[in-house]
């Protein structure tokens, strides 16, 4: 058999194109079950009956018996994506079986398609050079030059660290960089302005990428039609101020933390510049917005500032002046130098409302010099810096033995008795403040001489037990912020039975050992693990067993 591909060999990233594949009987036989193999480029869309879908990596046509020297033809409808003047591959396989034979053979073919243009371009509008800590307003145009509409369009941004995205106009469709386009006429154009916030270190390149192609809602697949980007450099400021925490301008915050601030500040001129003053505000509140009603996770109380410097109550800010700070005075050129401060977090958020959920610390500082040399007047000198730290959840995990106060009802002597069974109900209990968890699950071991009664509550609980092992194992999912505050707390009991051994006499047993909590913070995206006690016969939690109750007699 003879297989061919035929068409165009040059086509334009996007449009529809037509893929005419001539199969040719050439033998002098029929050819009977025969199967034709396409192979589209990977993140190639294919259109069958007017539905337009991603291409699986092949897909197969029946094709009816092919009689000696009979010719019969197949046609694709597809759009391959890609850059300019790069190559696309399709390639076609036959399967058939001569009549007169059993075995079966194959034919293939293989045709190449250049893109030979990308008839969609993005541009920008935005500054080359930036101050660290400004806020930035950018607009990415986007226009379509094809001969025919683009469907199903979509503009899809990717930021630089350091970027913090505030708004949009229009507001994006997914997350906060994924705009749906839809249809895109020929000469059709569209703005998007992004506003944000960009820090970094001073002479950082900082690049923004745009792209526009389609997006697969239901596959999350994307293809990318034409694609730009644009670098933005920090510019080095006469005088620059940047803000730390504990070092570091990237990292998490975890409740109950001391949080130890500093300000590294430096004259980058070659000038003395006199009575500098630096100011700082820092402030908590969910990310949702400050007016969202949460009065964050700083302990103002326990603020604690060096080297001169004093709060001022009004605007909860740290102001350094030179009447404090005797370094402010006069800065010398190239002069740096630092403060610090230190601020404790509340070891438990304030959590009203689902409102108070997604908390961040803002730290924000600027720096100014009121004696400004002539050779800079009218020169910006005051800069400014801003970092964001997301807080982890609280999270609080405990078990806890019970006998008489159980939502499980336990039988056997109490205390306990060698040789004469005791029942138990074990208790997991979750609480959980701020953000959502996810993937969490828990786990425990029974000792060996303690039995699993496969007793549970509530009935729907997800939780096994391992036999060989001694592993209990509770698969919890999904934790919302606001469990056990707004929310009842998530509780797993089950029961467990032991019959003491004379050597037990007089000791409090055992009963389960290594309870540990595992899951990922959905807002932070770090994992976590949380143990707790060990339990044993000691009923420490239960409000109507008494301390005699607990050891073996």
């Amino acid at each position: 058999a003879e297989l061919v591909i035929e068409g165009r060999d040059q086509v334009e990233a996007g449009e529809v194109v037509s893929i005419p594949i001539v199969l040719r009987n050439i033998s002098k036989t029929t050819l009977t079950d025969p199967e034709l193999t396409i192979i589209l480029p990977s993140g190639s869309k294919v259109i069958e009956s007017g539905l337009e879908r991603v291409s699986p990596p092949r897909f197969s046509r029946k094709i009816p018996d092919l009689e000696a020297g009979q010719e019969y033809g197949v046609e694709i409808q597809a759009r391959f994506f890609g850059h300019e003047n790069e190559d696309k591959i399709v390639e076609a396989i036959l399967l058939y079986r001569p009549s007169n034979l059993s075995a079966q053979f194959s034919s293939s073919s293989r045709k190449s398609l250049r893109i030979s243009r990308v008839p969609l371009a993005i541009s920008w509008e935005v500054p080359e050079t930036l101050a660290r800590g400004q806020a930035v307003e950018m607009k990415v145009h986007y226009i379509s030059t094809a001969r025919v509409p683009f469907d199903n369009l979509s503009l899809r941004m990717e930021y630089p660290s350091g970027f913090t995205f505030e708004s949009a106009d229009p507001a994006p469709t997914v997350g906060e960089g994924l705009w749906q386009v839809g249809t895109l006429s020929p000469n059709q154009e569209g703005f998007i302005t992004i506003r944000g916030l960009i820090v970094g270190e001073e002479g950082d390149i900082k690049a923004f990428r745009g792209a526009v192609g389609i997006f697969d809602n239901l596959t999350k697949e994307w293809s990318s039609f034409a694609e730009s980007s644009r670098d933005v450099k920090i510019a080095v400021t006469p005088l620059s101020v940047q803000a730390f925490l504990g070092g570091s301008r990237e990292r998490m915050i975890t409740p109950g933390e001391r949080l130890d601030f500093t300000l590294r500040y430096k004259n980058n001129t070659e000038l003395t510049l006199k009575n500098v003053s630096i100011r700082a505000m820092l402030d908590s509140f969910p990310q949702a917005g400050e007016s969202a009603g949460a009065t964050g996770i700083l302990d103002f109380s326990t603020l604690r500032i060096q080297r001169g410097g004093v709060f001022d109550s009004t605007n909860r800010s740290l102001v350094w002046s030179p009447a404090g700070l005797n370094e402010l005075v006069r800065l010398e050129p190239g002069q740096d130098d630092e403060v610090t401060f230190s601020i404790s977090t509340r070891p438990q958020p304030a959590v009203r409302s689902a409102e108070d959920r997604h908390l961040i610390v803002r730290f924000r500082a600027s720096i100014d010099a009121a004696g400004v040399p002539q050779e800079f007047s009218g020169t910006q000198i005051a800069s400014s810096d801003q970092i964001i730290f997301k807080v982890k959840s609280k999270v609080l995990f405990s078990a806890k033995t019970l006998y008489r106060s159980s939502p499980i009802p336990n039988s056997g002597p109490l205390p306990p008795k060698v040789g004469e069974r005791t029942t138990y109900a074990l208790v997991w209990e979750i609480r959980n403040f701020t953000n959502d968890l996810k993937n969490t699950e828990v786990r425990g071991k029974l000792p060996p001489n303690i039995k699993w009664e496969n007793v549970k509550t509530p009935a729907d609980l997800r939780i096994t037990h391992d036999a060989a092992s001694g592993e209990i194992r509770w698969i919890v999912g999904e934790v919302k912020a606001g469990t056990g505050i707004l929310q009842p707390a998530l509780t797993a009991a089950f029961q467990v039975s032991f019959t003491p051994a004379e050597s037990d006499r007089g000791s409090a047993v055992a009963l389960l050992q290594d309870s540990r909590l595992t899951g990922t913070d959905s807002f932070t995206n770090e994992e976590f693990e949380i143990p707790a006690s060990s339990l044993s016969t000691e009923l420490s939690e239960d409000s109507g067993a008494d301390i005699s109750e607990w050891r073996v007699e």
